[in-house]
């Protein structure tokens, strides 16, 4: 019963644990051109205008020049998508949330699953990522938020 309420414990603050982390600064060819996506305005002022190729219920999946990032919904004011409205199917893919300093976020199908094996997901590009157990923060089936697979008690 004990781990069960550390299990929703931790379950529950992961998320809160992840800040959205900016883009690697780029210098442009072009500095006239215009900066095409979505605006995404976060709380504190900034406005970061990039892709956004995913939803989970704790926040938007960003991409930008081959970068993925996580932006939860308290850090973002509001998006202003491209297309003028939130596209369809957002939630359709899976994420998994790294523990590292970079937060690395990988985005796509998740194809296994399974206590105590590594997390294997394929990303839209068909790259297929394993992750142990250990390395992941949290990750989200279909928008829904998931615990870490524990290794199977003995």
């Amino acid at each position: 019963m004990r781990s069960a309420r550390i299990l929703l414990l931790v379950l529950l603050a992961a998320p809160l644990l992840v800040a959205f982390r900016p883009f690697t600064p780029v210098q442009s060819v072009c500095d006239k051109c215009p900066v095409k996506g979505d605006r995404i305005t976060l709380k504190d002022g900034a406005v970061v205008v990039a892709k956004v190729i995913g939803k989970n219920q704790d926040g938007w999946i960003i991409e930008l020049h081959g970068e993925v990032r996580f932006a939860q919904f308290r850090e973002v004011e509001r998006v202003d998508f491209v297309s003028g409205a939130e596209p369809k199917g957002l939630e359709q893919y899976d994420q998994i949330l790294i523990k590292n300093a970079d937060q690395t976020v990988l985005f796509g199908t998740l194809i296994q699953i399974e206590a105590g094996k590594p997390l294997a997901l394929r990303s839209p590009r068909g790259q297929v990522y394993m992750v142990s157990p250990e390395q992941v923060l949290v990750y989200y089936h279909r928008g829904k938020r998931r615990a870490p697979v524990a290794a199977p008690a003995n």
